[in-house]
């Protein structure tokens, strides 16, 4: 082997064993206590471990081929930094394999301790579960990272560290400044035209598309998960703000059902989940196989191009067809997961995982809830954006996962909101688990209020990316744009919890914003009734002008863009599954029990690997739900119980926070919203009135267990 090729081999090969053994050590290495969650989520990943071990195997082996690859590349970095040292020297230095490989190791391990650091800095919920979290100098390491320097910081440090290596001693400087100064007058003649052309293909590339005329409008929806209605506020989310001054602002709009799948099968079809047949996060096969007869679908055929694009929050729309044209988001199943639980571990591949490069790899990596990328997915929707341009009207949906939980912005948005000072359990992110956490204290809930506002102003920048693509390419004019979410969130609200869908008291989980930018109609509308989630397919299909189904629950929103008035409308809603046993801000006397989610559900080895529920406990899921009926001022909450049905009244004027039952006092008005609410949960096909519960219609023996409502009860106050 001849000098030069040893010289760069030596180092390769350090960086690759370098980076081998790192990401060995941090597979065997055990998660942080808490980071994985709590009990039930350590037994679905035993359930995960005992069936998918060979692809467990195939992972290990992909995540060692991505060290190696990765360490070598590095290794030809130190190997470059080590030769303009020796060339700036003035000659190179002569060295034995064991000094070239321990000065090999030295910057290798340097330079990936620097993108480490900043991609800490960058994206701290990532790496918080590895260093944060298990405290000492590990979580001195991450809080220097992230409130100290920064991801520019850390930059600019790396960077001047490896110019002070490359310089070597200051003595020599003025020497390399002379020598720098000769190279660059001896390749002027070269750099000039390289300059200019990269200039006329920057120029080339900000033309806008060649457009084909249509008269028929562009569809482009913008949603966040869990965003509630009031984040549109100049304080959080100053670029949606003002795009809803451009439009119509509906003040009082409600989904039914608060969970992400349902809840964008609602949306997209203009029916209610009783009437649909998504009724959880983890439906059947023969559930989803159907034809929902959904808006793109309808638009499709009417000759839109319909498309949607997401990260992990969207990964619903991989596992059912509701008629996109083009569908880039990530897949879900239990393969999917084993991926996801391996490369969580590997904190000294996340520079190259966390990235464009790293996705193409690894594409399991979008499914990361802790590295929801706003400004990644902006980008990939202005492609999509750019693909579908040109060939008729088009019908985009982006959908954005940064404020579902657990709030993991990237900097600066993670620390825009909180305090620098707070050192608790949620620094960076309010981490996803199953139960079982020490309620959070009043520090706690602001922390994570601080990052939840943080998530959502990283949408708002984001949003504007995609509204900024479609003004320079010339379809703001001829676009309607829509702004809504699958759903809203609780916050620690008035003492019920954190999160969505476990209960309906307080607006917070079911208000979400809507707005309607259409180019043709006057802006700067408010609309103060209530309206519905099964309304925004109905308007949509006026609006394009294609003909809805016959069988849709909602009515069209149109007449309010050019500011008529819309007749009086009821929300309903239901609750959604619940994941655990023990409910935060839900009273165990105000529920049905039954088991947490790891009893619930099974693996579906013939249709995928899907994760769904289990089909004898689906009726049981169903009648211990909440339902509710609200008009402008009261809100009627059925609350099935052990010892019967509760009828709760809230006056969300008096008392916005729904803390009080004022039932007994409202008789009337509970007599006239039961009568709404029985109807509307009378309409589902699947269950009736039994002595005032809502059970399913099939019999007691039929669905295989007692004759108690096909709840976990004691004798006493069983339904008849």
């Amino acid at each position: 082997m001849d000098r030069p090729v040893r010289s760069v081999a030596t180092p390769a090969l350090v960086g690759a064993v370098y980076l081998l053994a790192l990401a060995a050590w941090a597979a065997r290495s055990p998660p942080a206590a808490g980071a994985d969650g709590d009990a039930q989520m350590r037994a679905l990943e035993g359930l995960v471990r005992t069936h998918f071990g060979a692809d467990i195997a195939r992972m290990a082996i992909a995540v060692g081929a991505a060290a190696v690859a990765l360490g070598a590349l590095l290794g030809v970095v130190a190997w470059s930094l080590v030769a303009a040292r020796d060339a700036l020297a003035g000659h190179p230095m002569r060295r034995g394999v064991a000094r070239q490989a321990l000065l090999a190791l030295a910057v290798v391990a340097s330079v990936h301790a620097a993108l480490e650091l900043r991609g800490m800095a960058a994206h701290p919920a990532l790496y918080a579960g590895a260093f944060y979290a298990r405290g000492g100098v590990r979580r001195t390491v991450q809080v220097l990272a992230t409130d100290v320097l920064g991801p520019s910081g850390v930059l600019a440090l790396g960077l001047l560290a490896a110019l002070a290596f490359v310089l070597g001693s200051p003595r020599r400087w003025p020497l390399h400044a002379r020598g720098l100064a000769r190279w660059v007058r001896n390749h002027r003649a070269h750099l000039a035209p390289a300059t200019l052309g990269l200039g006329a293909v920057a120029s080339l590339r900000g033309l806008p598309p060649v457009l084909a005329a249509d008269p028929r409008p562009n569809l482009l929806i913008l949603a966040a998960d869990s965003l509630r209605a009031d984040s549109l506020a100049p304080r959080t989310a100053p670029h949606l703000d003002a795009l809803a001054a451009q439009g119509a602002r509906f003040d009082h709009a409600y989904v039914s059902l608060p969970r992400t799948f349902p809840s964008w099968v609602t949306l997209l079809t203009g029916r209610y989940a009783h009437h649909h047949g998504i009724r959880s996060m983890f439906p059947r096969w023969e559930e989803r196989a159907r034809d929902f007869d959904a808006l793109p679908g309808r638009l499709a055929r009417a000759g839109y191009a319909t498309a949607v694009v997401s990260d992990y929050a969207g990964d619903v729309f991989s596992r059912i067809d509701l008629g996109f044209g083009a569908v880039d988001v990530p897949t879900f199943d239990v393969r999917q997961l084993v991926g996801q639980r391996v490369l969580e571990r590997e904190t000294p591949l996340l520079p190259l995982l966390h990235s464009r490069a790293g996705r193409r790899a690894f594409p399991v990596t979008r499914e990361w809830n802790d590295a929801a990328e706003p400004a990644m997915l902006a980008a990939d929707a202005v492609r999509m954006l750019r693909r579908l341009e040109g060939s008729g009207p088009f019908a985009l949906v982006v959908f954005f996962s940064t404020v579902h939980l657990p709030y993991a912005a990237p900097a600066p948005y993670s620390g825009r909101f909180t305090d620098a000072a707070y050192r608790g359990r949620y620094k960076y992110d309010r981490p996803v688990g199953l139960g079982g956490d020490a309620p959070a204290d009043a520090r706690d809930q602001a922390q994570v209020r601080g990052l939840y506002a943080g998530a959502v102003s990283a949408v708002d920048d984001a949003a504007q990316t995609v509204l900024d693509a479609v003004r320079h390419d010339g379809l703001a004019d001829r676009t309607v744009v829509v702004l809504t979410a699958d759903h809203g969130e609780t916050l620690y609200d008035h003492g019920h919890g954190l999160g969505h869908g476990d209960h309906l008291f307080g607006d917070e989980g079911t208000h979400v914003p809507l707005v309607i930018v259409d180019p043709r109609h006057p802006g700067g509308r408010h609309e103060p009734g209530v309206v519905r989630d099964v309304d925004l397919a109905p308007t949509l299909y006026a609006l394009a002008g294609v003909t809805p189904p016959s069988d849709l629950d909602g009515a069209s929103l149109a007449p309010a863009l050019d500011g008529r008035p819309l007749p009086p409308r009821e929300a309903f809603a239901e609750s959604a599954l619940w994941f655990t046993e023990d409910v935060p801000g839900l009273p165990s006397d105000l529920r049905l029990p039954y088991p947490g989610i790891e009893r619930l559900t099974e693996i579906d080895t013939r249709h995928g690997d899907e994760i769904v529920l289990r089909d004898d406990v689906r009726a049981l899921t169903r009648v211990a739900r909440h339902r509710m009926v609200r008009d402008a001022r009261w809100k009627l909450v059925y609350v099935p119980t052990r010892t019967g049905v509760r009828w709760m009244l809230f006056d969300t004027q008096e008392d916005p926070g729904e803390t009080r039952d004022v039932a007994a006092a409202h008789a009337d008005v509970v007599s006239r919203l039961q009568e709404s609410l029985w109807s509307w949960m009378l309409s589902d096909p699947e269950m009736s009135d039994r002595g005032g519960y809502l059970v399913p219609r099939t019999s007691a023996a039929e669905a295989g267990t007692d004759d108690a409502g096909l709840v976990r009860l004691g004798d006493d106050g069983a339904p008849p």
